[in-house]
């Protein structure tokens, strides 16, 4: 794992400079703390940091192919480098290393920009071919490695991550204004926007080639697969789930240095940790992360899962001033607002892994592609509760929040458009009560809404759509977290459920396989059963949860910025100051329970301090 940088000036008479290569390249130490190097040539330049995973001795980057003509910066593992390497050798492909770095270049060199079809991997890599003068770059299939890029009057920048853009001196760091909505009601902008004006994200599965000054996107793969949708009975899948799952956890377990695993003790981290300790040699190590909140803590589940498999477990407990003191360093590496609170957990737990091992694998993305969040029934639940007696609705509305929360989010959606309970599914904010807080509530949701009406043919399969709508928006919010969290402590993470085999395979599935009745994931739960003690297994979702109520109470936690956001000149220009200070107050007095608005608040107002540039 790495960091990759680069600059493409406009005028070819325009050389890189050096100093400004190294420098932004530098910002990107932590997420390649062994090697550094980098290559200009003439008005293109790029560098890159080093994690040593694969090839400890000769995979060194930039890497060249044999005439020079062709240089390669590359973020991530390719996990079937082996089958790929055999299969150029045998068409005459000479090779130096024993790198997945070096197969990405010679595979480039036999099939152009088609290449990234043949990888099954994490990956984010830049190629500068030096004869067309032409700069190549690419994003795996679910986003699981970042890579952002800015097109300037004067150059062409791109990077792991935004703030060596920000550094290099071609962008100012202004807020975008018309993704302030999206990120209130969601906590992150989706698509190829960022909230920083004038940077994007290259979206996942998509290259960019950028020649004579114009930059192409192209789309290389989807989440959907027809192929994948054939008959099979229920347990028919998850035979071949099993078997696909174990395939796609021994294939990342590939590294020449230690790997362990996150384990939360929920089903997901779970399954993964059992499937990777099955398939190892010797006894693995899995670290958890756990709170003095006994309410949140789950750390028993983990240590059940570790005495079952054997492994070398580690673990460690967070307090909210610890958890506060973080937050500011923690907005920082994320380049971004902290979308989820458990984001300074994972940054925790990364830290102590890396006393032990330098690659992790996780259980990321296995809710978004079986069905696991409750919320996945709300828009079916609406459209069946639009269809009950008035008078039972007018109860409910009576009676409010009271009635619960998922009940009552059932029933405002029933009150909506089809679509736009879709839209809104995975909302943290209800966008009315974003509209009411902001001083200006502009910018539309023209990504989702566009991803959504490419579901539009799943007509009455409210799982399915809103799976796939959060697999292209929600789910790389999450990959973003995880990359830049535990890159943050120079640890690799592996996310084994988002093979792009087991995504279009999960994809092909009928929706009543993963939702049976109020069970979700159930499919997934029928392999896990097969591994893992059934009280993990059936136990409730927690979603890696944080005491925010509790903390943002006490003055030594997060309690202690939500004086500063009362009175912040820079937040104030976007979020009605009454409105902050009437949601500290009620929350303090323990009125109400605003610990999701405030969270934002808080985030979204250090995230603007930081755009002064200094690092806390």
């Amino acid at each position: 794992m790495c960091g990759i940088v680069g600059i493409v000036h406009r005028s070819p008479e325009r050389a890189v400079e050096t100093a400004t290569l190294t420098r932004i390249r530098d910002l990107l130490h932590h997420r390649g703390p062994d090697e550094a190097g980098l290559h200009v040539d003439g008005n293109a330049g790029l560098a890159h940091t080093r994690l040593s995973i694969i090839d400890l001795a000769s995979g060194r980057q930039p890497m060249f192919n044999d005439d020079a003509s062709l240089c390669i910066v590359f973020n991530g593992e390719i996990y079937n480098y082996r089958e790929l390497r055999k299969e150029l050798s045998a068409k005459g492909h000479a090779f130096r290393t024993k790198s997945d770095t070096e197969v990405i270049l010679r595979l480039f060199e036999e099939e152009g920009g088609d290449c990234v079809r043949r990888l099954n991997g994490i990956f984010a890599f830049a190629i500068w071919d030096s004869r067309r003068r032409r700069l190549f770059l690419a994003r795996d299939h679910l986003g699981v490695k970042p890579l952002y890029y800015a097109s300037t009057p004067d150059a062409f920048v791109f990077s792991s991550e935004i703030k060596s853009i920000v550094d290099s001196g071609y962008v100012a760091p202004q807020c975008r204004d018309d993704g302030v909505f999206e990120y209130f009601v969601f906590r992150q902008v989706s698509g190829d926007r960022t909230l920083y004006d004038g940077i994007r994200s290259l979206p996942p599965a998509c290259t960019l080639q950028l020649e004579n000054g114009e930059a192409r996107v192209h789309r290389f793969w989807g989440p959907r697969s027809d192929a994948a949708r054939r008959p099979r009975s229920f347990s028919e899948a998850a035979e071949e789930l099993d078997v696909l799952i174990g395939d796609a956890v021994r294939m990342q377990l590939v590294s020449d240095v230690p790997l362990g695993t996150f384990c939360s003790g929920g089903i997901d981290s779970s399954l993964v940790t059992a499937l990777a300790a099955r398939a190892s040699s010797g006894p693995i190590n899995t670290f958890s992360v756990g709170f003095h909140e006994q309410a949140y803590d789950e750390t028993r589940f983990a240590k059940q899962v570790s005495a079952q498999y054997g492994t070398q477990h580690h673990e460690l407990r967070i307090h909210g001033a610890e958890f506060a003191e973080l937050l500011p360093s923690m907005i920082w590496h994320h380049d971004s607002p902290l979308n989820f609170a458990n984001s300074v957990q994972i940054f925790a737990i990364s830290r102590l892994a890396k006393r032990y091992v330098t690659v992790v694998l996780t259980g990321e993305g296995a809710d978004e592609i079986f069905g696991g969040y409750p919320r996945y029934m709300v828009p079916g639940l609406s459209e069946r509760y639009r269809k009950l007696p008035s008078a039972v609705k007018g109860l409910v509305d009576w009676l409010g929040p009271t009635i619960g929360r998922r009940i009552h989010k059932v029933h405002r959606n029933s009150r909506r458009p089809l679509a736009d309970a879709l839209l809104y599914n995975s909302a943290v904010l209800e966008p009315e009560f974003v509209r009411e807080i902001l001083v200006r509530a502009g910018g539309g949701l023209s990504f989702r809404e566009e991803c959504l009406g490419e579901t539009d043919d799943l007509d009455g399969d409210t799982l399915a759509r809103a799976s796939l709508l959060d697999q292209q928006s929600y789910l790389v919010s999450i990959l973003e977290r995880q990359d830049k969290m535990s890159m943050a402590a120079s640890i690799e993470s592996r996310v084994p459920f988002l093979d792009h085999r087991v995504v279009e395979f999960a994809n092909g599935l009928p929706s009543a396989y993963k939702l049976r009745g109020f069970e979700t994931k159930a499919i997934l739960k029928r392999v896990a059963r097969r591994y893992l003690p059934g009280d993990v297994v059936d136990r409730r979702k927690s979603g890696f949860g944080v005491p925010l109520r509790e903390w943002f109470a006490d003055v030594r936690g997060l309690g202690r910025f939500l004086d500063e956001a009362c009175e912040s000149p820079e937040l104030a220009a976007y979020v009605r100051r009454e409105a902050v200070v009437r949601l500290a107050t009620q929350h303090r007095s323990g009125e109400a329970d605003h610990s999701e608005a405030l969270w934002t608040i808080v985030n979204f107002m250090l995230w603007l301090h930081g755009l002064k540039g200094q690092r806390p």
